[in-house]
């Protein structure tokens, strides 16, 4: 019974102890496209979540100027990615 309880503990104490390390959190990919289109235009991005701006061109693969739903996702895993301390 108390391996049983110990396992039922650990399982929920993971996946609680896994979000507390991630502490950014970003708006949804279809909360910031406002007109609904399927991209999110620089002036989206800048009212929704301007930390992507400087990443803008950086991660707009095919160069719309526009980031598809991977685009965005690529601008999120580079801000919550820690710098480098070399």
């Amino acid at each position: 019974m108390n391996r049983k309880i110990s396992v039922l503990g650990a399982v929920l104490v993971v996946p609680a102890a896994a979000m507390a390390l991630d502490p950014i959190e970003f708006p949804a990919f279809k909360a910031v496209d406002t007109d609904n289109n399927g991209f999110l235009s620089r002036d989206e991005v800048r009212v929704a979540i301007p930390e992507v701006l400087p990443l803008f061109s950086r991660v707009d693969a095919n160069m719309d100027d526009q980031l598809s739903p991977a685009e965005y996702e690529t601008a999120l895993r580079l801000l919550s990615t820690p710098p480098s301390s070399s």
